[in-house]
């Protein structure tokens, strides 16, 4: 814990003007005036009076007592708060106060540490203690005490410490299906021989957890990502269900080697990813063809995605979301962590998230030609994490960072829709499933930044920009 304490002020200038309703100088020590002419001080009603100070003695066996202390329900590690003594055993002027020492605990008063310096500053029968929260991430909540002579554990404020980054929402997990029990269909391959399930309930259980705790890693994660290279295959499809979606698909199997498909594969994307996103499917392609696995990143993805109209409208969804949940508990970040990862139909997930998720089908916001639909489409999975937050009054700036994930893969339900019509699209599902080729996860990532007020929730930041 440190000491929010006063430094020192030094102003150069050829004119200064200092404008204010009421301006007030406080020193403990002295206060010097120098002008190369004159010093002018003008009131209007009394004048000027000046008055000495009472001096400011604590008595040795003062039996004045602090009765409360007052402060945050929470604080976030890292940030400077203010705590105050409010009820004293007698009635004492402002400057008696700043006699007020103060000290810390973070395990709940076995081990008490003084602060070096003592009340920040003292209004209207109040002393107050700025104090910057300095813990480490096994310290579960900081006791701050108020005292004269020395600290009574029954007369504290104590608040729960917020450690940063802080999750605020999952959506689904990267890898798996909607249900999270096993691998998704678009992120399974093989040769025609079935298996389920392809994971364990307790290779999932793990993983789900440690992915919300602690992130995805490719080294502890790598089946999740079929970047296991254990030579097994983890195909879902058995080979009459991928050659019973049409005749055109048993075209293109029979007549085509791997190298045949690759070409119909890359042939399909020039049309479809302009740009800089033209570079980008063709490395995804290339990445695919080695049948490595793994993780996909590509920072001209991540822009086009970031800057698509999809993804600002879930981006303004999730900070109304975030700002709702201030307002409610009354601008503290004890409700802002929700670690529940959401698992099944897309429809129910609506419900409870209005924001819904970003996605770049050809139908929408211009996306057919951009190369976001052919290298996404549909997000599969999102995390959402809150990076910092500083408060100031009632206003609040926050920066939070947005994790993207989706299946570089098909499945039987893609090919169901008008994709078994194109000569890549079969192309890309023969390579996945009947010829072994890995899927693999394409992760983008970005931080962005908002602003906001305690007092302001979802709907009056809706108001404002109608």
């Amino acid at each position: 814990m440190g000491d929010n304490s006063t430094g020192n002020l030094v102003i150069v200038a050829k004119n200064y003007t200092e404008n204010g309703e009421k301006v007030r100088w406080n020193s403990a020590g002295e206060t010097r005036l120098q002008s190369g002419k004159r010093i002018q001080l003008h009131g209007k009603q009394d004048g000027v009076s000046f008055h000495k100070n009472d001096p400011i003695v604590r008595k040795a066996g003062t039996t004045v007592k602090v009765l409360k202390v007052e402060g945050p329900k929470s604080v976030v590690n890292g940030n400077t708060y203010e705590f105050k003594a409010t009820s004293f055993s007698e009635q004492l002027p402002d400057n008696q106060l700043r006699l007020v020492a103060w000290a810390f605990s973070f395990d709940g008063g076995q081990h008490i540490t003084h602060f070096k310096t003592g009340t920040t500053r003292v209004e209207n029968g109040v002393a107050y203690k700025s104090i910057t929260v300095d813990a480490n991430t096994l310290d579960q909540e900081v006791s701050v005490y108020a005292f004269f002579r020395k600290p009574d554990t029954k007369v504290v404020a104590t608040t729960k410490i917020i450690y940063l980054p802080l999750v605020v929402d999952v959506y689904r997990t990267p890898g798996l299906n909607e249900d999270g029990t096993d691998i998704a269909n678009d992120m399974a391959y093989g040769k025609g021989v079935s298996k389920r399930p392809v994971y364990t309930k307790g290779e999932v259980d793990a993983y789900k957890h440690s992915y919300v705790t602690d992130g995805f890693d490719l080294k502890k994660d790598a089946k999740f990502a079929n970047a296991a290279g254990n030579g097994a295959y983890s195909a879902i499809y058995n080979e009459k269900q991928v050659l019973d979606t049409g005749y055109l698909m048993r075209l293109s199997n029979s007549a085509s080697n791997d190298d045949a498909l690759f070409l119909d594969f890359r042939i399909m994307v020039e049309a479809m990813a302009r740009g800089d996103l033209n570079d980008n499917i063709k490395s995804m392609i290339s990445k695919f063809q080695k049948n490595e696995g793994g993780v996909y990143e590509n920072a001209k993805l991540t822009a086009a995605a970031q800057a698509n109209p999809s993804t600002q409208r879930f981006c303004t969804g999730i900070e109304n979301e975030m700002a709702e949940r201030i307002k409610k508990a009354g601008g503290e970040l004890i409700t802002m962590e929700d670690k529940t990862v959401y698992t099944g139909k897309e429809q129910g997930y609506k419900t409870s998230h209005p924001y819904g998720h970003p996605a770049y089908p050809y139908s929408r916001d211009y996306n057919l030609l951009s190369g976001l639909t052919i290298a996404v489409n549909d997000v599969w999975s999102y995390k959402v994490k809150l990076l910092s937050f500083k408060q100031t009054g009632d206003d609040y700036k926050a920066r939070y960072e947005v994790q993207l994930w989706d299946h570089f893969g098909l499945d039987l339900p893609d090919m169901e829709k008008f994709y078994s019509w194109g000569a890549g699209f079969r192309a890309w599902f023969l390579l996945q499933h009947l010829r072994g080729y890995k899927p693999f996860l394409t992760k983008m990532v970005f931080t962005k930044e908002f602003s906001g007020n305690i007092k302001e929730g979802a709907q009056e930041r809706k108001n404002k920009r109608s």
